[in-house]
């Protein structure tokens, strides 16, 4: 992030925090990992949005009718919001 900064440094930086969940947790040091990526690329974000993979989780499963979500469910949901954040970008210019 800090040679995107540089490279690129008039250009909008967002940063997407993912934080993991018990519900689809693959390894037991997610939560450590998450918490000093996000400490050590902050500085380098001009927005930083920060995703709770539980709450993203039981918008799978209660509004989206999905039993069990798994990575795929969640990543799709991520590039959802991800995608309507650039196009609100682009049709505000």
């Amino acid at each position: 992030m800090e040679h995107l900064s540089v490279d690129y440094g008039k250009k909008s930086k967002l940063q997407f925090s993912i934080y993991p969940a018990p519900q689809v947790s693959t390894a037991v040091v997610e939560p450590y990992n998450s918490v000093l990526t996000t400490h050590t690329t902050l500085e380098h974000s001009d927005c930083a949005f920060m995703v709770d993979n539980e709450a993203i989780y039981d918008i799978c499963r209660r509004n989206l009718d999905v039993e069990r979500p798994s990575y795929t469910n969640l990543n799709r949901l991520i590039s959802q919001v991800r995608c309507f954040k650039v196009a609100c970008k682009v049709r505000s210019k």
